[in-house]
């Protein structure tokens, strides 16, 4: 069976402008602190983390320090700005927002944002709750998990910014939930109740998308995810309501895994779902070779560390563990679907031994109650995480953690 395989694309197009071309207002108020910490970011001189931030955590504009405390300072950007912006989200960009520290202690905000007042107007108008940022800081108080990236430099020469590292948010044992505390019995009706809401969460992004962007955007990956999600679910139903609850099982593992790709994604649009892509299209051969292709062996020295920067996140999406490591629901959660999971879809000597029982007794029970309950629970764990966040992605209402 041949898979279909559209010509799409996730990376942004980009295009080349000469500084001279490039006009800006000169009314608007410099922010030097944000000016000193973006400049040596540029440089190399210093790392940024990219995120997710509550909105409600960031001020737009920045305190400017005088005789009396701070005066608060922000831009008024014109309309048809912010109007332009608003445009490209509901067309499935999510451009990210520079944030660094507040200064300012006794304002609530923990965050500022002195450079995107269109962007920051645009996500509030849109009432999208979390959004992308570029932390301008070596740490941060992590709402979800972050990757470290930063301008590296070949002697004098400046090669770009490359994510280097990741840092994952500590777990805190808590997850967003659709069923609540307590599992009913009746698997089906509790699996209607997942299916509903994931299709009910792809009913509000088709409804929030509008315009379009040539290739493969942002959007088209997230309808892509739940249809997915609603596809498993329902076959989850089905293989229950016929006792196939290991086969249930091996489905669980694949939507876990569709999980942790959406997350990864999901924390920086802009910037890795490029990567997702090339990882899904190229294999590590072909991947090595278009590095050798980019980088010859001229000026091995700089090529041979182009080529280990670049591949760092194509190493990194090639390893589940990674991901789960990256993942808010944290290691924990990955040992328990994968504990759960792999004596079924390897058919090791524990599931050998349960099924040998059926050849004196038929009739017997393979899969517990408990056993069973524990599936819906890592379904309902693992469908929420994507819809809460897909949720806030696009102004609608969110789940309470529990």
């Amino acid at each position: 069976m041949k898979a279909i395989k559209p010509k799409l694309n996730r990376l942004p197009l980009t295009t080349t402008i000469p500084l001279d071309k490039i006009y800006s207002n000169r009314e608007v108020v410099q922010d030097d602190i944000f000016f000193k910490k973006y400049v040596r970011f540029l440089n190399g001189e210093k790392q940024a983390l990219l995120t997710r931030m509550p909105l409600s955590d960031i001020k737009n504009g920045f305190y400017q320090r005088s005789g009396y405390g701070f005066v608060s300072i922000a831009d008024a950007p014109p309309e048809d700005h912010v109007a332009y912006v608003i445009d490209l989200i509901r067309s499935g960009h999510r451009p990210q927002i520079y944030i660094y520290k507040n200064i300012n202690k006794s304002s609530s905000e923990a965050y500022i944002a002195p450079d995107d007042a269109a962007v920051y107007k645009a996500y509030e108008s849109l009432k999208i709750q979390v959004v992308p940022v570029v932390a301008l800081e070596t740490s941060v108080d992590l709402e979800e998990s972050a990757y470290q990236v930063r301008h590296l430099k070949f002697k004098e020469e400046n090669l770009g910014a490359f994510i280097d590292s990741i840092v994952a948010k500590k777990e805190t044992g808590q997850a967003y939930s659709i069923l609540g505390n307590d599992i009913s019995c009746e698997h089906h009706e509790e699996l209607d109740k997942l299916h509903a809401h994931a299709s009910l969460v792809m009913h509000e992004l088709k409804k929030f998308h509008t315009g379009y962007t040539s290739g493969l955007h942002y959007h088209q990956t997230l309808f892509s995810i739940l249809y997915r999600l609603i596809e498993n679910l329902q076959a989850i139903k089905l293989l229950i309501a016929n006792g196939y609850y290991y086969q249930a099982v091996c489905l669980l593992r694949s939507t876990y895994e569709m999980s942790l790709d959406f997350y990864v994604d999901w924390l920086a649009p802009e910037q890795i779902g490029f990567w997702l892509q090339v990882h899904a299209r190229v294999d590590r051969v072909g991947f090595n070779m278009a590095m050798e292709l980019a980088h010859p062996k001229e000026n091995s020295k700089k090529n041979k560390f182009l080529s280990e920067q670049k591949s760092y996140c194509y190493n990194f999406l090639s390893n589940v563990s990674n991901k789960a490591s990256l993942s808010p629901l944290g290691r924990s959660f990955y040992d328990e679907v994968y504990t759960f999971s792999s004596e079924v879809v390897h058919q090791d000597f524990n599931m050998t031994e349960i099924y040998s029982v059926l050849m004196e007794s038929p009739t017997s029970k393979t899969f517990d109650e408990e056993a069973a309950i524990t599936l819906i629970r890592c379904l309902d764990i693992i469908t929420a995480k994507i819809c809460h966040r897909i949720r806030q992605d696009i102004g609608t209402v969110h789940l309470a953690q529990s």
